[in-house]
């Protein structure tokens, strides 16, 4: 059994200041706070919490895997405002038998994440749990700000990956449902994607760079995320799933909703931790690369889906995104 000060000495040394520091930067770990200096900038101001037995599982996911899961969705949310991450509180409620080995397994999925954007930890504090708990703080910079409020009546909707992901991993481990002969690597890609999303930071930054006029990370689900710019802009967003069906995977997700005997609708459009980014932009803006267009945004309120097929999906799924206190 690792003490406290052990397990603070292994933060340490991972999460330990660079030797360039940034000018915001004044004192990083090793004193009761750190010393940032923000007064030049804009900063925005996010935190995430993850549970065990409720966001992960140790029999499916490695603690760096865990420590790189709760990382990506606070990044994900400062670049979803617009912003560049700089810096990471990190909080966390270990058991009593944790040791300094998986202590720094934790440490180094936390740093290999955020040295990914070139964030930096500069403290936290550690205290018992039953279970693992891990919370993240994230700070970053940002000029103009992308709000869910920005969206307008002729705004194209974008989303920068196809989501469902994450969902169709987590419901392959739901099943136990493991290796099958002609989808092992799809199987393996989804099990991968909810123990820890690959998501793409470079095309957040495009977004904020063409001027994208509202963004949400879609950590809850696609329905769920565009209702949230929908009522924060008093507009109504419509989606056309016919957006997704020439995309190569969602015929992959089809698939493996075969193998599981689920709708990949209730994938794509509720399953929420792809961290992928839900954007509206100006008509006259160029698609950037790599976004899929699924829509527009009209007058009204709400979420609609264009065909009648759909409207049966939007009953059946639109409250299904992802809620902590929904059984």
């Amino acid at each position: 059994m690792a003490s406290e000060s052990e397990l603070i000495a292994v933060l340490t040394e991972v999460f330990q200041s660079p030797a360039t520091m940034p000018s915001s930067l004044i004192l990083g770990i090793g004193d009761d706070g750190a010393i940032l200096d923000l007064r030049h900038q804009k900063s925005v101001a996010v935190a995430d919490m993850a549970v065990e037995n409720v966001h992960f599982r140790r029999a499916w996911s490695s603690l760096a895997e865990i420590g790189g899961k709760v990382t990506a969705a606070n990044l994900a949310d400062i670049y979803a405002m617009g912003g560049e991450p700089t810096f990471l509180l990190i909080t966390a409620g270990l058991p009593a038998d944790f040791t300094t080995e998986q202590m720094r397994e934790l440490a180094r999925g936390i740093q290999q994440e955020a040295d990914l954007v070139g964030a930096i930890v500069v403290g936290g504090d550690l205290t018992r749990s039953e279970t693992i708990v891990i919370s993240i703080s994230a700070f970053g910079e940002v000029d103009i700000p992308v709000l869910r409020s920005g969206a307008s009546v002729g705004d194209r909707v974008i989303i920068s990956a196809m989501p469902g992901w994450a969902a169709a991993g987590l419901a392959l481990y739901q099943k136990n449902l493991g290796e099958s002969s002609g989808i092992g690597e799809l199987i393996a890609r989804a099990k991968s994607a909810h123990r820890k999303p690959v998501v793409n930071y470079l095309q957040a930054r495009t977004l904020g760079s063409v001027g994208c006029t509202a963004m949400c990370d879609v950590s809850d689900g696609l329905l769920s995320e565009a209702r949230h710019i929908a009522h924060s802009s008093q507009v109504k967003i419509v989606i056309d799933t016919d957006a997704f069906t020439d995309n190569q995977e969602y015929h992959q997700l089809t698939e493996l909703g075969q193998f599981c005997s689920i709708d990949p609708w209730e994938w794509i459009l509720a399953g929420g931790e792809d961290h992928c980014f839900l954007a509206t932009i100006s008509p006259t803006t160029e698609l950037p690369s790599g976004f899929i267009e699924i829509g527009y945004v009209s007058s009204g309120s709400g979420i609609s889906l264009l065909h009648d097929l759909d409207k049966v999906r939007l009953n059946r799924y639109q409250s299904s995104g992802f809620s902590h206190f929904e059984g």
